[in-house]
Formats: C-alpha cells, structure tokens, sequence
C-alpha cells in the first residue's frame, strides 16, 4: 500500500485546549512521525476514552503508516463510543479497500453516507468534507484506483467548503493519477489540469507545505528535477520539520545521481521519522554512495526491525563482497535468494547471480561459482563485465587458456566498445598461455592508453624471437616504453622492476650487435636504478663494455640516478 497523506485541515476540532494537543498529534501524522503520533493519540484516549474524533485520528495515523489492523481497532472503536460520526466508518471501509475487502468497503462507506444524508442529524460541515475527501483520497491513492467513485466524492465534498487548500491538493492528486493511469506508459503526460489545482491550493493558503510538495513531485515525471528541487526546498522553508519534503528531495536527487546529498536528505527524513521502512530506505540510500563499510553498518542496523525484508539481504551479500567480507557475503545473498524463491518475490536479478558468483569463487568454489556468473550472463545480456569475472577466476588459478577464451567473450560481446584494459588483461592471459603472437596482437591495442603495455610487447617479441642469432624484435617495444615512462620520477618509480627488466634485454641485444657504447649506457641505465645490481655489475667488468664511452647512445633514453 502507498503511504497517504494526511489532511492538515483535520486539526479542527470544538475543545479549544483540547485541540491544540491532538493538533500537534495529527501534524505528527501530516509529517509522516507515525510511531510519535501514535503515542499521543495513546495518551489523548486515556485522557477521554469516549471521544470519538480521537479515535479516528489514531486510526487514520495506523492507517498511513501502513498499520491496518491497528487502524480498524481504532475505527470500530470509534464507531462504538460515537455511532453518528460518519468519519469513523469512511476510515474502516478504506481499510476494507486497501485489504480488497469490497464489500466492508461499501458498506462502510454507504453507512457514513447515510448519516450524513439523514435529516435528523446534524453533522458539522468541516466533518463532511473531511469524510468525502478522505473517501475519496483512497480511491486515488491507494494501488487500486476507482477514478469515478473518487471525483464523485470530490465534488461533493466542495459543497462544504470551496476554499479549504486541501480539497484543491486533493483534486490535484486526483486529476494527476488518473493522466498517470491512462497515459504513464506512454510518457505523454499532461498535467496542467492537476497543477492548476495545486496552484490553487497555494494560492488559497501560500504557507501550506503540502501544497508545495505536490507542485514539485508533478514535475518529476517531466525531469524537471530543479524546479521540483524548489518546490521541496519551498516546503522545507516554511515548515523545517516538514519530513515529507525531505524524502522526496532525497528521492529526486537520488534519482538525479547525486547520492552524498540524497543520503544526507534522507538522514534528515530519518531523523524525523525513524521508523522501520524509513531506516531501511536510508540504509539502501547509503548503499548507492559506495560507502560499502557504512551501508554494512547501516544496513545491519535496520535489519532487526523487520528481518523479513529480503532487499536487505541482497544489498548486505553485495555490500560484504565490496567490503572483502566473502564469508558473511556469501551467507546474505543465499538468504535473499531462499527468501526470494520462497515468496515468490523479489525477482531474482543477473547481479544477484554475479555477486553470489564472485562470492563463491573468493569462497574457494570455482567451478559453481563460474557456472552461477554463467546463469547471470545468461540472464542479463548487459553483464558482459561477467565474463572478465570468469577470467579473473581462471586468471587466479592459471587456467590462463580458459581465462583468454573468456576476456575474448567479453571483447566479442563489447564489439566497437571493447576497451584498451580488455586489450591489456586478454594479451596477458595469452601471454602466460604461451600464446606469444596473439598477446602481442592484443597489448598493441592496448598500447595507446597503457604505456606498460609496450613492456608486454617487448616480452612478446623476446619470446618470439630466434633465441641464437636473435634479430631484436623485442627492442622497439622496451624503448618505447622507456621512452613514455622513463622521464617522469613517480612513473620510474611504480616501473622499476619493468624498466630494469627493458634496459637488460637492451643491454643483452646491444652487446650481441657488438654496439658496446649503447650495451653500457643501457647497463649503467639498470645500474642507476639498482645500484647493487648483479647482471649490471658483471656486465660493466667486460673489457669490451668497459672501454666503451660512456655517452653518444642514442638508440633509447637513458636513466641516471634518482
């Protein structure tokens, strides 16, 4: 069931003193703070049991809370001590619509009806309007619609009193859900006939936050999320404490990507309204910034409250692998998944597969969790990140064969937007599976973005090349990727071991080519990076090397000491 919103004009009541306390009672309720408003209501019943008004309003609060066997208790309690007070009936029969009861729905709603059509009662205006509108609020909130039932009540309720802001927020309402029944799938939305209503809800009453609220949330559909973000903003000026506004701010920047500011709404939300669904929703907020150590913290914190949530499973199993926790990971997405299966419900998703995949194969279970990565491609045809998941498993256990047929399923799948890192780990598991060409092949496309990559090509080539008389295939490679990386100082630093490892050969392969002074510049070069180098001390003692110049190399870059 949708939450519904509470009517701010259902303050009224006779008692002056005692109104102001249910008053803020029933504000409570219109800013979503259920379990505070409940109290009251606990203690306004103590305080006068026979009250029937009170009763309703304790209903209507179990009622937008989601609370509806609390909510009938407190109807037909309110039936009992005042049997002439139509609002009590209104509010049980909508309980009777939203549990798809018809007939308690009917039948109730026929009873208030009557008592108010009967001559010889007299029913206060302001209670008529708020039974018709709460009547006919249902019919449009709630997940079933009954359209013509609800704007018949509508306008009847605007014979009471035609400048009430509220009636106008609910005509909006009306006027908004029905344009999203009949044309939401389509996108063709016109709302002008519900904003026209809600403007003259403001117009009516230019402090009433709820007003604002509806303005704002009519143009989220539209994507006119800034001038939305004012009206939320608008709403939070006149009233701070007003929790709805800062829920629905946090829903839109949520939906805008903009997930540190979301969560920080939505701490505000909760900090107003600190029920269950609400801790839950904050921690899935917090979930979406990729703090996955605070979602952890959040996520377990909400957990207690309703352990049958199995969104909560799911975003904890996701959260413990980001975190590097496999074992409690793995344990909470096999919960969400029996739950899921068990109900029915949630569908279970091809991420839900891929991070129970991953979990089992950080879990020591390879090959099931290869074959449940498998099951998320195959239900996700998006997820073509899974099969570089495989051949990082495969990679893991060298099965660098297997690893290299699965980064070429990924490059396949990726067509024109397979990238220079798919390149890059494709040419080395091809590498380590001794498939020295087709690496090569694969670190060239690479090479562009990743100056590492000429390295891998100079050891492509090495390997490729005749061993006895060899022809130096692998030296362009290594100088290129001296050239791009051996002048910055923190680059030679994160390369080092690379480096040491290209000016060798070059100093190897110069020395076949009996180009003594480019052998030594290259072995000085291994020297200024290692000082204590062996292969460089022994080279530099040749007597050929060591009556070498020591400059006029200029075949590649040279290193001198950091």
């Amino acid at each position: 069931m949708k939450k519904l919103i509470a009517l701010a004009s259902f303050a009224l009541v006779s008692a002056v003193a005692f109104a102001q306390t249910r008053e803020e009672a029933v504000i409570k309720t219109l800013n979503e703070r259920y379990e505070s408003a409940a109290a009251d209501f606990r203690k306004l019943i103590a305080q006068n049991p026979a009250n029937g008004e009170t009763y309703f309003y304790a209903g209507d609060n179990y009622f937008y809370w989601g609370v509806l066997d609390s909510a009938e208790i407190m109807f037909r309690k309110g039936i009992e001590v005042a049997p002439l007070n139509p609002m009590n009936y209104a509010g049980l029969g909508r309980v009777g619509w939203v549990n798809n009861n018809d007939a308690l729905n009917s039948a109730q709603y026929q009873k208030a009806i009557e008592i108010m059509s009967a001559k010889s009662n007299k029913i206060d205006k302001t209670i008529q309007l708020i039974t018709y509108m709460k009547m006919a609020e249902t019919y449009v909130q709630a997940e079933r619609k009954n359209f013509d039932k609800a704007i018949e009540y509508l306008n009847t309720a605007l014979k009471f009193n035609d400048q009430d802001a509220e009636m106008y927020v609910q005509l909006g309402d009306y006027y908004f859900q029905s344009e999203l029944e009949k044309n939401g799938k389509t996108g063709m939305l016109n709302l002008s006939l519900a904003q026209s209503q809600y403007s003259k809800a403001s117009q009516l009453n230019p402090k009433y936050p709820r007003a604002l609220l509806a303005q704002g949330k009519l143009l989220v559909p539209a994507r006119n999320w800034e001038d939305a973000l004012k009206f939320f903003n608008d709403a939070i000026a006149i009233d701070p404490n007003y929790a709805p506004a800062y829920r629905e701010k946090a829903e839109l920047l949520y939906k805008a990507g903009r997930f540190p500011l979301a969560v920080e709404n939505y701490a505000k939300y909760l900090e107003l309204n600190n029920s269950c669904r609400v801790q839950q929703r904050y921690a899935s907020f917090v979930f979406e910034t990729k703090d996955y150590k605070k979602a952890v913290a959040e996520l377990e914190k909400a957990l207690p409250c309703n352990n049958q949530n199995p969104f909560m499973y799911r975003l904890l199993g996701y959260s413990y692998y980001e975190t590097g926790d496999f074992a409690k990971g793995l344990e909470n997405i096999n919960k969400f998944m029996d739950m899921a299966t068990a109900k029915g419900s949630p569908k279970i998703l091809g991420s839900d597969y891929a991070y129970k995949g991953k979990l089992l194969a950080k879990s020591g279970q390879d090959s099931l969790g290869v074959a449940t990565i498998l099951k998320a491609i195959e239900l996700d045809a998006d997820y073509i990140d899974g099969y570089s998941d495989i051949a990082g498993i495969y990679s893991k256990a060298k099965r660098y064969s297997d690893a290299a047929t699965y980064y070429e399923k990924k490059i396949a799948a990726a067509g024109e937007k397979a990238t220079a890192l798919d390149f890059y780990y494709l040419g080395q598991a091809q590498y380590f599976a001794k498939e020295y060409a087709k690496a090569d092949a694969a670190f060239e496309k690479a090479s562009s973005k990743y100056p590492d990559a000429n390295f891998w090509r100079g050891r492509c080539n090495f390997k490729l090349d005749n061993q006895e008389t060899p022809e130096g295939l692998a030296t362009p490679h290594f100088t290129k990727f001296i050239e791009l990386v051996g002048g910055d100082a923190a680059a030679v630093q994160a390369n080092k071991k690379n480096l040491i490892e290209s000016y060798s050969y070059l100093g190897f392969f110069y020395y076949t080519k009996q180009n003594f002074v480019c052998s030594k510049a290259a072995w000085l070069s291994v020297q200024a990076l290692d000082a204590a180098n062996e292969k460089a001390t022994i080279a530099l003692t040749d007597k050929d090397i060591a009556a070498a110049v020591e400059t006029g190399c200029t075949e590649f870059k040279t290193q001198t000491a950091q």
